[in-house]
């Protein structure tokens, strides 16, 4: 058995957290990662010196979409604002979906609109902008 069968086979794992340069998490973690879990665990980076391992399924979208359903809430109702890899299921869900200027290329590209920075309270301006 490898230390990664080992690993998912000891206990029921809710998530994994690894930290290090961005290089080392894009170049050595990542792909690791993507091909040792075969499809049976989801593998996002939601920042760049940060990579998780989520069960299949798991994900802030599926939370969301959740949520709506017990709440009876149309997700064309829905604004959502992110900046990482883990964010991106909501963003498309959501009737609004805002990424932040300093997010991932990946989050911006299914954004419906690209907010201010981070460091520019971009998350408040949002709300201001959009839901006011």
């Amino acid at each position: 058995m490898t230390s990664v069968e080992h690993i998912l086979a000891a206990a029921e794992v809710q998530k994994l957290i690894f930290l290090d340069t961005a290089e080392s998490v894009a170049c050595t973690l990542r792909p690791y990662w993507s091909e040792a879990t075969g499809g049976h665990a989801n593998v996002v980076q939601s920042v760049s010196s940060m990579l998780e391992i989520v069960p299949p399924g798991t994900s802030k979208g599926n939370g969301v979409k959740m949520l709506l359903e017990h709440l009876d809430v149309s997700a064309r109702e829905v604004m959502a604002i992110g900046d990482g890899e883990n964010d991106i299921e909501m963003l498309e869900l959501a009737g609004l979906g805002i990424a932040l200027s300093n997010g991932s290329e990946k989050t911006k590209a299914v954004a419906n609109v690209i907010g201010a920075s981070n460091d520019e309270d971009g998350v408040a301006d949002a709300i201001y902008r959009y839901a006011f």
